[in-house]
C-alpha cells in the first residue's frame, strides 16, 4: 500500500474517531410541554435553533410537545418558544438551564384565543392532596359540580357549586370504592346540584371522562398536587394534564 494511501486511511481514521468522540460528549435532556391550544392559531415548537416543524399543536386541540434535545456541554442556556405559525408571534417562552442533574423538563402550557392562561396550582398540602382545575366553557355561566363516579354507582365529590373561567381549588383524600388503581372511574361535570344534567353541551359524552389518564390519588397518599384544563373538544371532552408525569415505583 502506498505512502499516500495510507495517509489518507489514516485522516479518515481519525475524522471517524473524532466524530464519535463528539457523539459520545454530547448531552440529552427531555422536554415536555403539555396542555391546551384554544382558538385559531396553529403552534410550531422550537428549541434554540432546532425548528420542529413536523410536530405542530393544531387549533383547539390539546398540547403535547415531548423530545429529546441533544446539546455539547459546553451549551449551559437555549430558550425554548412556541409561535403561531400564521402571525410569526411568539406565543410561550421559556428559559432552559442545561447542564444539571434534571434531565426531565416538564412545563404546562395553556393558550386561549393568543393570550396564555396563568397556571394556579395550589399549594401541596402533606395532610391531603390538591386538585386544581381551570374550566373554559364561556357558554356558559351556570354553576357545576365536579365528581368521581365508579362501577359501583358510588359518587364522591370534588367541588360543588363552582365557576367556570377562574381556577378551582380542591382538597381530595381518596375514600373507599375509590382507592383500587386498577378500577376505573369516571370524572364527571354536571350543573350545580345534580348528578345527571350534564354541564358542557348538555350531553353526556361531552361531560365526563375516564380518569385513569388524569392520574388522580389513589391508596393512601397525600401531598400531591394535580392541575388540569377543561373544555368540551370536537368529539369529546378535553382534560389537559399541567403537571409532569410521575415516575413510577
Amino acid at each position: 500500500m502506498s505512502n499516500i494511501r495510507l495517509l489518507r486511511l489514516l485522516v479518515l481514521l481519525m475524522m471517524f474517531t473524532a466524530c464519535n468522540k463528539d457523539e459520545e460528549l454530547m448531552k440529552a435532556v427531555n422536554v415536555e410541554v403539555w396542555g391546551y391550544n384554544v382558538g385559531d392559531a396553529e403552534l410550531e415548537t422550537s428549541i434554540d435553533t432546532t425548528v420542529y416543524r413536523d410536530f405542530t399543536t393544531q387549533p383547539n386541540k390539546p398540547v403535547i410537545f415531548s423530545r429529546v434535545y441533544t446539546y455539547p456541554p459546553a451549551k449551559k442556556e437555549v430558550l425554548l418558544k412556541m409561535k403561531d405559525k400564521t402571525s410569526g408571534k411568539d406565543v410561550f417562552q421559556r428559559q432552559l438551564t442545561l447542564g444539571t442533574s434534571e434531565l426531565e423538563l416538564f412545563f404546562p402550557f395553556v393558550l386561549i384565543n393568543g393570550n396564555e392562561l396563568k397556571i394556579e396550582p395550589a399549594t401541596a398540602d402533606p395532610a391531603t392532596n390538591k386538585l386544581s382545575f381551570y374550566i373554559h366553557y364561556p357558554q356558559s355561566n351556570d354553576a357545576l359540580d365536579i365528581f368521581l363516579k365508579n362501577g359501583a354507582g358510588q359518587i364522591v365529590y370534588i367541588a360543588q357549586n363552582v365557576k367556570s373561567g377562574t381556577w378551582i381549588h380542591a382538597s381530595y383524600l381518596p375514600k373507599e370504592g375509590f382507592k383500587d388503581k386498577d378500577k376505573q372511574y369516571t370524572l364527571c361535570f354536571t350543573k350545580a346540584g345534580t348528578t345527571d344534567s350534564w354541564y358542557f353541551e348538555d350531553g353526556e359524552g361531552k361531560s365526563m371522562i375516564d380518569e385513569h389518564s388524569l392520574m388522580f390519588p389513589k391508596n393512601e397518599e397525600k401531598g400531591l398536587v394535580r392541575a388540569y384544563f377543561v373544555t368540551p373538544g370536537a368529539a369529546q371532552l378535553e382534560v389537559a394534564r399541567l403537571f409532569k408525569r410521575p415516575k413510577t415505583k
